[in-house]
């Protein structure tokens, strides 16, 4: 044959004088049910005749995409492109596609996307939620479709998920700080609504600091010189956390911090990247390890795939990665 691009699984078999089957499971990695011989004959033929298997043929008898849907609350955000790229690096191993969902901080956006997911051939979803509605997610289940949070947990919804210690790293930060050395304590985060992750974290700041002013400001709408007529900036007793990068971000490259960047430190918060500590080299951040996150959704997410009877839910798994303050 002399066009190679229309070799079928049949002509493989001819060629190697196997059956169909036998390759479709040297195809699927299935070398345990036949011989060595076998397998390098076939390989032979494949690499002599660069077949290229028909993925939509074979997606189409799954039943079953090779697709994964990534859902993202905000792909502004350092955390998401760091953890798609984590994502990306196990699902690429194992012969999925990570397809990026921007949900744009917009609820309605986030529902119009998960609908599409439902509809679409999909093989699961990994999802950073902005609602809190377990009735939205829920479907998923309904549709028998592998799903993985991340960056977040949903009240009353048995789903695996990866986090990170937000309770737990925001306290102990705030304890190290030493609390008798700040007169006022103002937390400035996107707002709290009832997201699993920022609720945690204020909750742990409120465990060491009895006076905490929250003051929530989208990131976009973010004012340095706004927040400097309510909070005084320059005054060293006045500690400021920060719980998204991209606003502490904003922060340390406002004059005023500028200037103070290796005095004592009175800002603090969340952060993803390394950026903010090239702003403030001798301050300390709670680090996050949102790559590392994103790869341990995408590793459950390949277990569901892999199970032999589909029932993901149970064999659900809820993963901590820790974050650390240095």
């Amino acid at each position: 044959m002399t066009n190679q691009q229309k070799l079928t699984i049949s002509d493989i078999a001819k060629l190697a004088n196997v059956s169909i089957a036998t390759v479709s499971r040297y195809l699927n990695g299935q070398l345990n049910q036949m011989s060595e011989a076998t397998a390098q004959k076939i390989k032979k033929i494949i690499t002599e005749t660069d077949y290229i298997r028909n993925s939509a043929a074979v997606q189409l008898a799954k039943k079953r995409s090779n697709l994964v849907a990534v859902v993202a609350s905000n792909i502004d955000e350092y955390f998401s492109s760091e953890y798609f790229k984590g994502i990306v690096s196990i699902l690429s191993a194992f012969g999925y596609i990570g397809v990026l969902l921007d949900s744009d901080s917009n609820l309605k956006t986030e529902k119009a996307h998960l609908e599409s997911v439902c509809n679409q051939n999909f093989a699961g979803v990994i999802l950073q939620p902005l609602t809190t509605d377990s009735a939205v997610i829920r479907k998923f289940l309904n549709h028998n479709m592998p799903i993985v949070l991340i960056d977040r947990e949903i009240a009353d919804l048995e789903m695996s998920s990866v986090t990170t210690n937000n309770f737990e790293i925001a306290k102990y930060a705030m304890a190290q700080l030493s609390p008798d050395s700040f007169s006022s304590v103002t937390v400035i985060t996107e707002p709290v609504k009832k997201l699993s992750t920022r609720v945690a974290r204020v909750a742990g700041i409120k465990t060491v600091f009895d006076q905490v002013n929250v003051i929530e400001k989208h990131s976009e709408h973010f004012d340095v010189n706004q927040l400097a007529t309510t909070v005084d900036l320059n005054n060293p007793k006045n500690l400021l956390v920060v719980l998204k990068e991209r606003l502490l971000i904003q922060l340390l490259t406002h004059p005023s911090f500028l200037t103070q960047a290796h005095q004592t430190q009175n800002i603090t918060g969340f952060i993803d990247t390394a950026m903010p500590r090239y702003l403030a080299p001798n301050f300390k951040f709670i680090q996050q390890s949102p790559y590392l996150m994103g790869a341990s959704a995408a590793e459950i997410l390949i277990k569901h795939l892999s199970s032999a009877n589909n029932d993901y839910q149970q064999n659900i798994q809820n993963i901590i990665v820790p974050s650390h303050y240095k």
